[in-house]
């Protein structure tokens, strides 16, 4: 019944996923439960994490190219009389951004530093605004001024768009930024236009924030149907493997059915043949059953029937096959055993069931239930069939009920003798 526990929890916990993602198509911005967040944040930043990993190559041959692109713009735009200082900067700060992405490859492909790589992430993104914005402004040169308000916007656009941080702690990071960097101005008496700056800033930030909150809006949806697909992958799983247990074992003793006997056998005595190691064959039959049934009814039947099963389970080993062949008639498959082996299983699952005690009567031999054991064994003959291995098993069964019943026998294969 485990398996029907789990099946059940599987159904809700799908039930709870679809209706998120029914709610979460309707918001823009909406918090999974606890445990989701969490799980969807971790994900979220591992997969920038990987990216960032896996993206260096491209990374630099980028930066390469964007450094190509601007610092031939900056030389030409650095005015004659500022020359020598504004280019200067122009090259500190292209290295402080190679630096900050560095440093943050670092954080991601580093096995040390990767449980710090969203605290890593924040704090570079906090100094690269900052000093980015300190060089700027710093520029004597009003056309680099200009041009400087497009670098911080494209730094805010990158630190929400890669570095999987939440947009809220971005958000905050952002400001904070922002207002240390407008007081730092302040402080060193750097000369810029309060309102252009502040807008620049805080524009680009409430920008950022807006449109990473809709993206991450997406990512939650795409997220939320990942789960929905591996809960259905397992409920599948769960559904596959008892339509392929209940075709395989027997409803009632739960042990392996006469199908899945033939298929065992057949595993068995090829593995046997091949290999020249013998196989032992057990038939059991219940002791006058049918006079049981009638007079205890059909449902106390069943339940003998189980506890049998089950005795014979619970008396051989894990390498051996047990299944019900019929009715009240079982069969037990000993691989690589000869016929003190053989004989010795057969004694247990014996005793097993004799220490029941069962009430039986309308037994003719016994007060309470017995079986008939048959024994026989196959090594590997090219000349036996399956079905001749089967008819000695079968014929060693009757002949120990034919002596009398409540007894074990063993016969050879192709032998009527009494061993």
């Amino acid at each position: 019944m485990e398996y029907k526990y789990y099946l059940t929890t599987l159904q809700q916990q799908k039930e709870k996923i679809e209706t998120l993602v029914a709610l979460h198509s309707h918001r823009t911005s909406s918090s999974l439960p606890q445990a989701l967040e969490q799980e969807f944040w971790q994900q979220n930043t591992e997969r920038a994490r990987i990216n960032i990993s896996q993206s260096f190559a491209a990374g630099v041959w980028a930066y390469l190219l964007f450094t190509a692109l601007v610092l031939p713009g900056d030389y030409w735009l650095s005015g004659q009389r500022f020359f020598s200082a504004d280019f200067l900067l122009c090259i500190v700060a292209m290295l402080n951004g190679a630096v900050s992405l560095l440093t943050l490859y670092g954080f991601a492909r580093s096995k040390l530093l990767q449980p710090y790589f969203y605290q890593a992430a924040l704090g570079l993104m906090l100094w690269t605004i900052i000093s980015s914005c300190l060089l700027s402004m710093s520029f004597a040169t009003p056309a680099l001024k200009y041009q400087s308000a497009i670098v911080l916007c494209f730094i805010y656009m990158l630190g929400f768009m890669i570095s999987g941080v939440r947009p809220l702690h971005m958000l905050l990071v952002g400001t904070l930024a922002a207002v240390i960097s407008i007081y730092l101005l302040f402080v060193f008496h750097i000369s810029f236009e309060v309102i252009i700056l502040s807008r620049v800033l805080l524009g680009s930030c409430l920008f950022g924030f807006t449109l990473s909150t809709m993206l991450i809006k997406r990512e939650r949806i795409l997220f939320l149907n990942t789960k929905l697909a591996q809960l259905n992958e397992k409920i599948q799983y769960i559904h596959a493997s008892e339509l392929l247990h209940l075709s395989q074992h027997d409803e009632l003793t739960q042990i392996s059915n006469r199908r899945n006997f033939d298929e065992t056998l057949d595993s068995f005595y090829r593995q046997s043949r091949k290999e020249g190691t013998p196989l032992s064959l057990l038939f059991i039959d219940v002791d006058f059953f049918k006079n049981y049934n009638d007079f205890y009814g059909h449902q106390m039947g069943d339940k003998v029937i189980y506890s049998i099963a089950r005795a014979i389970k619970n008396s051989i080993r894990h390498r051996d096959f047990v299944a019900r062949y019929g009715g009240e008639e079982f069969v037990v498959l000993l691989p690589e055993t000869e016929a003190h082996g053989a004989y010795a299983v057969a004694s247990n699952i014996y005793r097993e069931i004799e220490r029941l005690a069962i009430p039986h009567e309308r037994s003719c031999i016994a007060s309470y239930i017995t079986v008939s054991l048959g024994i026989t064994i196959y090594r590997g003959e090219a000349a036996v069939t399956q079905e001749a291995l089967l008819e000695s098993a079968d014929q060693a069964l009757y002949r120990a009920k034919q002596l009398g019943r409540n007894q074990i026998f063993y016969q050879s294969v192709g032998s009527t003798k009494v061993a």
